[in-house]
């Protein structure tokens, strides 16, 4: 049953996120996270063992590569929903707030450590931007939001 209540609050939990950088796109005109990138990463990880990427948005464009890149997004979303959930259960007889936050805290560093540097190569913790702080601080702010739906996702299915 955890696999179940983990999958959907991940997926809830990855929704939100999602919802959050959309609003703050048309709020504010904040850029929001590049699917469309990620999926041509993961694309070109699989077929070419590319793992190393100079600059990305200069690859060849590769058939739905924004539709993969938001199967690896959800995907990933439902991994640590099944993380969240499973600790809950061992740990907490009802839904923890604190643990889910912690959570989604914990998962901006995949962003830092892996994809700034690998995916969009603006170096670990998006060194080589200018705007460094204020990337690391969108990057937090979010992940924050993704562990509050982490938290909901669970929370409405007890």
């Amino acid at each position: 049953m955890f696999l179940i209540y983990g999958l959907i609050a991940g997926i809830i939990a990855t929704l939100i996120f999602d919802l959050f950088q959309i609003s703050l796109s048309y709020a504010y005109n904040i850029n929001k996270s590049k699917w469309h990138l990620i999926g041509r990463y993961f694309i070109g990880v699989i077929k070419n063992n590319k793992f190393f990427v100079d600059n990305i948005e200069e690859e060849e464009i590769i058939d739905n590569e924004l539709l993969i890149g938001y199967l690896v997004h959800y995907a990933i979303g439902s991994i640590f929903g099944l993380f969240y959930v499973s600790i809950n259960l061992i740990f907490y007889s009802e839904p923890s707030l604190i643990l889910a936050l912690i959570i989604g805290i914990i998962t901006v560093l995949g962003g830092w450590c892996i994809i700034m540097p690998y995916t969009y190569n603006i170096g670990f913790f998006a060194s080589k931007k200018e705007e460094q702080i204020q990337i690391l601080a969108q990057n937090l702010i979010a992940h924050f939001i993704f562990g509050i739906g982490l938290y909901i996702g669970l929370l409405i299915q007890y």
